[in-house]
């Protein structure tokens, strides 16, 4: 029985129905428990799962302010296709017997990160694609709950990332952890300054003085020019 006696969804018989290697069955249970479908994360729970159920997708989805409802829902992938078809080339660059998924999913995250850090020689890409195997052995260890090779995985990843200089661009771009404070501090140190005098004397002081006082007596001692001697006729 798929509703409780309380008409909600009954949680083990969702995980029963939800069949993740059927996207349909996913879709139309999410449409029964008014819960978005997102497609990225379905394919994060299907391929990082071992046994990918629909509690480990709202888990997932939890954190996701912006899905609240199936009217939220995402049915395509941002990024690389779900599956490529594969090529000589895919081969050659990231080595033979993946299947379609992981091939794209390789693809994905190596677009990635071009884009946070273009790689401007085939020695860089070549990095870039061991980094993208490293994050992808790391899942691994996490879906097989290999605590071992996860501590020995997370610290060569993470050294890696930061050897590929990933950590100083992240860090720089991301200021949302940041207080306004600290914000203000970041663009002080790092942003050019506007050459501007929209703001300077906003009130009109130093206009009212140049006028009635400094003007005048530069004009009783003969030295103010014909321009400020116009200027004190000037509404």
């Amino acid at each position: 029985m798929l509703l409780n006696d309380k008409f909600s969804i009954c949680r083990d018989c969702a995980n029963s129905v939800a069949d993740f290697s059927d996207e349909e069955s996913v879709i139309e249970l999410a449409q029964l428990a008014n819960i978005p479908f997102v497609k990225n994360q379905y394919l994060d729970v299907k391929r990082q799962s071992k046994n990918p159920s629909f509690g480990i997708y709202q888990k997932k989805l939890a954190p996701y302010k912006k899905f609240e409802t199936f009217s939220d829902s995402v049915f395509t992938t941002d990024g690389a296709s779900e599956t490529v078809d594969i090529t000589p080339e895919l081969e050659r660059r990231w080595g033979k017997d993946y299947s379609e998924e992981e091939y794209a999913y390789f693809e994905n995250a190596l677009q990635g990160l071009m884009a946070i850090k273009p790689a401007t020689t085939a020695f860089e890409i070549q990095r870039y694609i061991a980094n993208v195997k490293l994050k992808n052995a790391l899942d691994e260890a996490f879906k097989d709950g290999n605590s071992k090779d996860i501590t020995a995985l997370r610290k060569a990843y993470s050294e890696d990332s930061k050897d590929l200089g990933f950590d100083a661009v992240l860090s720089g771009n991301d200021d949302s952890g940041k207080s306004l404070g600290q914000r203000i501090q970041n663009w002080e140190l790092n942003e050019p300054v506007p050459d501007s005098d929209e703001y300077e004397d906003i009130a009109g002081l130093k206009k009212y003085i140049d006028k009635w006082f400094v003007i005048p007596m530069k004009r009783t001692f003969g030295v103010a020019s014909e321009k400020e001697v116009d200027s004190l006729y000037e509404d």
